[in-house]
């Protein structure tokens, strides 16, 4: 019996971490991309300010 709980415990702790693991992975993938596009909407707001300044 107490085999199976420490064996039960270590599959749901190995579980928690993998999870873990891959959520802390999704987060960084989906910051770096957003990232990345906030970038890129900042340089055309940055082109459209200038164009407008530019033509006044």
């Amino acid at each position: 019996m107490w085999n199976f709980i420490k064996g039960l415990f270590k599959f749901v702790m190995g579980t928690i971490l993998t999870l873990s693991l891959l959520a802390g992975i999704g987060v960084v993938a989906f910051a770096y991309i957003f990232k990345k596009d906030f970038e890129d909407i900042e340089n055309k707001t940055k082109e459209i300010v200038s164009d407008i300044e530019a033509n006044n």
